[in-house]
């Protein structure tokens, strides 16, 4: 009987992980691409950091502005996609590093390691599970009131904590 309820417990705990839902975090996203609702609020959110949309420029920049996928749960295919969460570069606590050789200019997501709020790596070739915490700023927001647009949600989430999911 004991192997049993062992047996379910772990199948319970299986499936709950599998199929738990972030469709907390895909709310938000949506909200995030269209209201201002969250200007200058911190908001949580649970998925996995994608590989930015940049060119290289140059190599000076102390920050990357990564992607961050949310999806409602493990087996879905509808997804969310917040660009320009801003992660500074390096090995420290809640920062990314990407890795390249001199004359390289593609990347994947094996170029990118993030470094979690203990300071654990991941390379995100792994596809791993994130719960990151940051504030939201609008660009919108740096512009006089009269000169704001309504409908551009072009947005940045900064100071950034990352702690594995």
């Amino acid at each position: 009987m004991k192997k049993v309820n062992l047996i379910v417990t772990v199948a319970t705990a299986l499936s709950l992980s599998l199929f738990s839902c972030s469709s907390e975090s895909v709310e938000i996203a949506k909200k995030l691409q269209n209201s201002y609702e969250y200007e200058g609020k911190t908001v949580e959110l649970t998925g996995e950091f994608d590989a930015p949309f940049f060119t290289f420029s140059s190599g000076q920049s102390k920050t990357i502005p990564m992607a961050f996928v949310v999806k409602p749960g493990a087996m879905s295919s509808e997804k969310e996609s917040i660009s320009d969460i801003v992660l500074p570069q390096g090995a420290d606590k809640n920062s990314v590093t990407l890795e390249l050789g001199p004359n390289e200019k593609k990347y994947t997501l094996k170029n990118f390691n993030v470094f979690d709020d203990k300071g654990e790596k991941y390379n995100l070739d792994q596809h791993q599970s994130f719960k990151i915490k940051g504030k939201v700023h609008y660009a919108e927001f740096d512009k006089p009131e009269a000169d704001r647009r309504a409908d551009n949600f072009a947005l940045q989430i900064t100071d950034v904590t990352i702690e594995k999911n």
